[in-house]
C-alpha cells in the first residue's frame, strides 16, 4: 500500500473505532435507568451502610448484617457512597462500564498482536462493546464481573506476550475483587505445565489479594476476617436454596430444586475429576501450544466448572463469553462458537432481568454441552487423540 492509501486506511479505522465507541456509550446511556432486584436488595443497603459509616477509606468498617464482597469492590461502593454528582445507581453503572472498555481494549490488543490488522483489532473491540451479556451486566443490572474479567484479559494478553510476572500480577488484581478468576485458573496450570509461567509466579496472586485488603486494614478490619472472604462466598449460604441459578448447566436437565445437598456435593466432585481428568490429557501430551489452543482450551476448562459445579449464576460464564469473541477473529470460520456461547449465557440474563422464559433452560443447557464437546474435539484433534477423520 502507498503512504496515502495508509492515511485513507487509518483514517478510516479511526472513523470506525470512533462509530463503535459512540455506538456502544449510546446503548449503555438508554439503559441507564434499568434497575435490577440485586441493586434493590444489596447494593443500595450496602452503600447506604457505608456511608453511614462515613464513607471512603472509614466507611470500610461498617458492619454489614450481609456482604461477600472484597475490600477492592468495596473500596469502590464506599467512594461511592459520599461522591457529590449523580445517585448510586449510575455510578456503580459508570464504574463497571470503564472497566467495559478496560475489556475491550484487552481484546483490541490481544487480537491486533495476532494477526497485526488494525482493522480486525478495532471490530474485536466493538464485538465485545456490544456482546449481550456484557451489556446486561453493567448498563441494566449494575454487576461488576467485567472487572475480574478484562484483568483476566489482560493476564492472558502478557502471558501471550510471554510477560508472565505482569501477567500474573493481572490474574491476582482479578482474584482480588472475585472468585471466579478459579474458574480459569486450570489455562494457568497448563502455562506452568508448558513452561510459560514459573510456579514463583503465582505468588503474585496472594501478594495482590492481600495488597488489596489494605484500605480496609487501615480502616480498622480484622485481617483475618477479610482473608478469609471468599470461604464465606464458598460456603454458599445465599445460594444453597437452588443447584442452578438460572444458568444452563447440568443442574437444569435434572431439577435445580431437589437433592440439594446430594447432588451439590457430587457436583463438587465431578467437577474436580472432570478438570484432573483434562489436565492429566493435557500435561501427558506433546503439542504446539499455540494462541489457538490456548482459548479453546481456556473455553473448555471454563466451560467444564460452570457446567457440573452447583450454585452456578447467569452471569458465571462471562469469561467464556469475552474469549469466544476473541476466538472468532483469531478463527472467523466459527461464528457459531460467539453466537452459541452468548446465547447460552443470556438465555439465563432474560429470566432474571425480564422474567422471560420462551425456550426451557434444559435447550440452552444442550447447546451449551454442545459447545463444549466441539472444543473437546478440537483439543483432542490437535493433541493427537483424535484424527481429523474422527473430528469430523
Amino acid at each position: 500500500m502507498t503512504k496515502n492509501q495508509n492515511q485513507k486506511q487509518l483514517y478510516m479505522d479511526i472513523c470506525l473505532f470512533l462509530v463503535l465507541s459512540a455506538v456502544a456509550l449510546f446503548v449503555r446511556y438508554v439503559l441507564r435507568n434499568v434497575v435490577a432486584g440485586d441493586y434493590k436488595m444489596f447494593f443500595e443497603p450496602w452503600v447506604a451502610t457505608l456511608r453511614q459509616a462515613g464513607g471512603g477509606i472509614k466507611g470500610l468498617a461498617a458492619e454489614f448484617d450481609y456482604v461477600d464482597y472484597t475490600t477492592p469492590y468495596l473500596t469502590i461502593l464506599s467512594f461511592i457512597s459520599i461522591c457529590p454528582f449523580l445517585n448510586t445507581l449510575l455510578l456503580m453503572k459508570m464504574v463497571s462500564i470503564v472497566f467495559d472498555f478496560s475489556a475491550a481494549f484487552a481484546v483490541m490488543a490481544i487480537v491486533y498482536d495476532w494477526r497485526k490488522n488494525l482493522t480486525a483489532a478495532i471490530l474485536a473491540y466493538g464485538a465485545l462493546l456490544l456482546a449481550p451479556t456484557v451489556i446486561a451486566n453493567s448498563a441494566m443490572w449494575a454487576q461488576c464481573d467485567i472487572i475480574f474479567t478484562s484483568f483476566v484479559l489482560w493476564s492472558l494478553y502478557f502471558m501471550l506476550k510471554d510477560k508472565p510476572s505482569i501477567s500474573m500480577v493481572f490474574y491476582g488484581i482479578a482474584f482480588a475483587f472475585k472468585l471466579q478468576t478459579f474458574f480459569i485458573l486450570p489455562l494457568y496450570v497448563i502455562f506452568w505445565m508448558k513452561g510459560k509461567v514459573k510456579l514463583w509466579h503465582f505468588i503474585w496472586v496472594p501478594v495482590m489479594y492481600v495488597v488489596g485488603m489494605i484500605p480496609a486494614l487501615i480502616a480498622g478490619r480484622d485481617f483475618w476476617e477479610l482473608l478469609t472472604v471468599y470461604f464465606f462466598q464458598a460456603g454458599g449460604k445465599m445460594d444453597i436454596y437452588a443447584l442452578s441459578h438460572k444458568f444452563p448447566n447440568i443442574y437444569q436437565l435434572f431439577g435445580t430444586d431437589t437433592f440439594l445437598i446430594e447432588y451439590a456435593d457430587a457436583g463438587i466432585f465431578v467437577t474436580l475429576a472432570a478438570l484432573m481428568a483434562e489436565l492429566y490429557v493435557f500435561a501427558r501430551r506433546q503439542y504446539e501450544f499455540d494462541r489457538k489452543l490456548i482459548l479453546r482450551m481456556g473455553m473448555l476448562l471454563t466451560m467444564t466448572v460452570v457446567f457440573f459445579l452447583p450454585h452456578m449464576h447467569e452471569r458465571y460464564a462471562i469469561l467464556v463469553d469475552v474469549l469466544a469473541i476473541v476466538y472468532f477473529f483469531f478463527e472467523d470460520r466459527v461464528l457459531y462458537i460467539p453466537v452459541l456461547t452468548i446465547l447460552c449465557s443470556f438465555a439465563g440474563y432474560t429470566v432474571y432481568l425480564a422474567q422471560n422464559n420462551v425456550i426451557p433452560m434444559a435447550v440452552y443447557t444442550l447447546l451449551f454441552l454442545g459447545l463444549m464437546l466441539d472444543h473437546g474435539r478440537y483439543v483432542f484433534q490437535r493433541l493427537g487423540i483424535l484424527s481429523e477423520k474422527q473430528a469430523k
